[in-house]
């Protein structure tokens, strides 16, 4: 099981843009909500079979809910740990919709301590890559995808594979398109393979925002491996 702790320091400006994000996201939370309660109430007044089923489609959207709320950008500029934020991203995701399809999805990550928002972006491009993975990867079928964090110096690394057996990597649709947008945007590279093992994509970023002046990582506690599933 993965856990996840962080401190709650006292709340900063964000950009408006990043206040936008945020907002987006709160407004389809509620709409959950309100989709859920819906859902409840139903349950409440129908006959036990048709109860079941419905509270079981309220689970799934409590799921989907904390799948975004997982991807809710950072409210203060205090530094997190890489791997509590790509874990819970996994966490959820596993939740929501993996599970369900039998993908197994693990996570290994070292612990790296870096600018709030700087978490928050890679968390944006390695929830789109599992995606990415899920859909055209394992072709909506069942199998393992696998992310893997590491640091290396001023970069970060991190390679997400899944087991599906390609040789081409197909037509690039939205999905790889906005990754190159979001990976380009923090100064990173990205490079896919599709082979016969298995198909990767390994990203790298510095240790940085590129329009942040906080330029230097905490170092963390020692590495670790985690497997949410």
């Amino acid at each position: 099981m993965l856990t996840h702790g962080r401190a709650t320091p006292a709340a900063v400006p964000i950009p408006a843009s990043l206040a936008l994000v945020e907002e987006i996201n709160h407004r389809v939370i509620n709409e959950y909500s309100e989709a859920i309660a819906m859902l409840t109430v139903a349950a409440a007044r129908a006959g036990q079979g048709t109860q079941d089923i419905l509270l079981c489609v309220a689970d799934r959207l409590r799921d989907h809910a904390e799948a975004h709320r997982a991807l809710l950008p950072p409210v203060t500029e205090a530094r997190l740990n890489l791997a509590d934020t790509i874990g819970a991203i996994c966490l959820s995701y596993s939740r929501a919709t993996l599970g369900d399809r039998r993908v197994r999805l693990v996570l290994q990550s070292e612990d790296i301590w870096i600018p709030g928002e700087l978490g928050w972006r890679i968390g944006l491009v390695v929830a789109e890559l599992i995606r990415n993975a899920s859909r055209h990867g394992l072709k909506g079928k069942q199998g393992l995808i696998v992310v893997r964090i590491t640091r290396n110096g001023e970069r970060i690394g991190c390679v997400v594979s899944d087991s599906g057996r390609s040789t081409t990597g197909g037509t690039p649709g939205r999905g790889q398109r906005l990754i190159r947008l979001l990976v380009s945007d923090l100064g990173g590279a990205i490079r896919w393979s599709f082979t016969a093992r298995g198909n990767f994509a390994a990203v790298h970023f510095p240790m940085f925002c590129p329009r942040s002046p906080a330029k230097t990582a905490v170092p963390g506690p020692a590495g670790r491996a985690a497997d949410s599933h």
